[in-house]
């Protein structure tokens, strides 16, 4: 009974174990941006397709400093077009210019198992301080073919109002018509009850005689 008990315990402890290693581990996968500081006016954000100005230092989780732009001129990149790791293409996006953020980026959003040189090992994760020091917004983007049907919507409504003008212009022809039909079927029937009047005067006349 206590082998059995004692194995149970063992199960559990390693299922446990289990559970807490693979949480710990998920958990590290994630990106985590930290603000440090922003300007009071951040309206202007940053997205995919904007030029990015920028100053950082990066370091190991042990605090070694393998990278600074600090000591050179300001780095600039493209955001979203792969230009750099994947954690700062998804990290420095909505970001504005004077904004300072701290970017841990796990291996798999940096330079994963494999490392960079001999200054980032294999399944490092680094840490990142950028401070976003001009933001260039991407160009307005025509799309192709968009004043085509532009054009093609101008000509239907053109078309269209073309129509009801005709429509009513021929319904109002139509009117006319009728009431010069109608006019003159009266004007006729006008005629016909005349004649015969004057021709029962004539007969009239011819009895009197």
């Amino acid at each position: 009974m206590e082998k059995m008990f004692s194995s149970r315990l063992l199960l559990c402890s390693m299922v446990i174990f289990a559970l807490v290693t693979y949480g710990a581990a998920k958990k590290t996968k994630k990106l985590k941006i930290t603000t440090e500081s922003k300007p009071s006016d951040c309206s202007v954000l940053s997205e995919n397709g904007d030029t990015l100005v920028v100053h950082y230092t990066g370091s190991l989780e042990n605090g070694q400093v393998f990278d600074s732009s600090r000591e050179r001129d300001p780095f600039t990149i493209q955001l979203g077009a792969g230009q750099v790791i994947k954690g700062w293409d998804q990290g420095l996006v909505g970001m504005c210019q004077g904004e300072i953020r701290k970017l841990v980026i796990p291996p798999h959003l940096g330079y994963g198992d494999s490392g960079a040189s001999n200054v980032i090992p294999g399944g490092a994760t680094l840490l990142f301080t950028v401070e976003l020091m001009e933001l260039q917004k991407k160009p307005l983007v025509k799309v192709p073919g968009s004043q085509f049907w532009v054009y093609l919507g101008l000509g239907a409504v053109v078309a269209l109002i073309g129509y009801e003008f005709y429509r009513r212009g021929t319904k109002k022809v139509e009117e006319i018509d009728t009431n010069k039909t109608s006019t003159k079927r009266k004007g006729n029937k006008k005629r016909k009850e005349r004649s015969k009047t004057e021709l029962n005067f004539k007969v009239f006349d011819l009895f009197s005689q």
